[in-house]
Formats: structure tokens, sequence, C-alpha cells
């Protein structure tokens, strides 16, 4: 993945730092949605992730990252010069928002002027990740999330595509809207291959399912395609080979 933004965590001159504070809460209420959370945050150092469902636009500049999972966990963010992020504040139905900085206020120019200056190699957001992989059950959250975020996004990807609704895509599928919501959220793990199949069907694309073995570098691997179905097995006495199927 291409690093084309820096993600940085919002600081007061008094050295506060909101967003790691939520974090660090979230971390101890619920370690599903803090690895699914610094997962997004980490995707928004690509340009294709600013949309939704992974970031809205909330208007005079702001934008949300919202994680629709126990907690409807949200972290806020905006934009700033050479391709900098900055993460202003995090909240979710446990813990109410904080007052958020405007464009135009004391406490929002207060913000960008704690912020000033080139982007960092290495920034705050990057130390704190780091930090949170080092253990390896997190590690292991923290690329599930990540996988989760891919899938919700592509299929709102291809559906925006087609140019159909939630609304409407769900009556071609012959679904409702929620399921079709459910299944561009990343808190959702309920994917059956059949419902991934017919809403693939619908925007003209299809599904690869591939299952791999956890041994960095190995070679071998299963994956979905039509001939493997198709193949039958030798009876047993006869060759090992397997039967090729007749056009």
């Amino acid at each position: 993945m291409s690093m084309e933004f820096t993600v940085e965590f919002y600081e007061t001159e008094s050295g506060t730092c909101p967003v790691r504070e939520f974090l660090d809460d979230l971390k101890l209420s619920d370690p599903g949605d803090f690895a699914a959370v610094l997962a997004g945050l980490a995707k928004l150092c690509n340009r294709q992730y600013h949309r939704e469902p992974l970031s809205k636009a909330l208007g005079d500049g702001l934008f949300e990252l919202r994680h629709v999972g126990k907690l409807n966990t949200r972290v806020l963010w905006f934009f700033m010069r050479r391709h900098r992020i900055i993460a202003v504040h995090g909240y979710s139905e446990q813990r109410p928002p904080y007052s958020v900085p405007r464009r135009g206020d004391s406490a929002g120019a207060d913000a960008r002027m704690v912020q000033e200056g080139p982007a960092m190699k290495q920034t705050n957001f990057d130390r704190y990740l780091k930090e949170q992989l080092a253990d390896p059950a997190f590690a292991r959250r923290f690329k599930q999330a990540g996988q989760a975020w891919d899938v919700a996004l592509q299929i709102a990807a291809l559906r925006q595509r087609a140019g159909l609704s939630q609304k409407e895509l769900a009556q071609r599928v012959k679904t409702s809207q929620q399921q079709i919501c459910r299944l561009e959220s990343p808190g959702y793990e309920g994917h059956s291959l059949s419902m991934l199949r017919r809403v693939a069907r619908e925007l003209s694309a299809r599904v690869r399912v591939v299952i791999e073995p956890e041994e960095v570098g190995a070679a071998t691997g299963v994956a979905e395609t039509p001939a493997l179905y198709r193949t039958k097995r030798a009876r047993s006495g006869r060759s090992g080979r397997a039967k090729t199927p007749r056009n």
C-alpha cells in the first residue's frame, strides 16, 4: 500500500493527546474495536480509503472515521498541508464526544498552530501503532480488522460504481437493505459465500477465496476455481490421477 498521507494525533500545547487517551480506554473496554479503529486510521494513509464506509465528511473541513461495532466508535479528523491527516478526538456510545476544534474558533486555530510544520517521517500515530503491534494478539486482530475494512470498502465501491443505492441492490439480491448495510460494515463477521456471490453477480464482479497456511513463505494454497469442483477423484484400485473433465 502506497503511503500518500501521514496520520498524526492532535496534541495540545500542554502535551495532552485526546485521541490517544480515548484509544487507551478503548483498548481496555473492547480490544476488537480498538484494533479495528487503528486499522482504519492506518488505511487513511492511502487516498482510496477517504470515502464511505470508512470515512465520512461532516462539513467545515471535518471528517469522521466510523466503526459500527459494539460501541459505534468514531474518530474525528481533518486534512492539513503536505498530505497530513490530524486525528482530533474519539468517542463512542460509552464515551461522549469532546468539544471539537472548528475552523475559525480559537480551539481550531490552536490545533493547527500546534501541528504546523513539515510532516514527520515517523508520526506519533506511527509510534503508537508500532507499540501495539509488538503484542501478537493485537497484531492478529489488527490484520483481521484490515481485511474486514477491505471487504466492506470493496462492496461499497462496486455498488456505487454500478449506480445503485443500498436499497436498490437489496431488491436485486432479494434481501433487506439492512443486510447490505451489514455487508458494508467492517464490524460485520457473518459473511456467507452464497450471499457474497449473489451480491457480486448483481455488481458484475466475482468472489475469489484463498486459504493459505500461516507459515511465512509457504508456496501452497487452496484457491476457489470452477475446475476444482468439476474434477472427480479416481476410484480405489485405479491410478491416483484425477479424471480430467470433458469439454
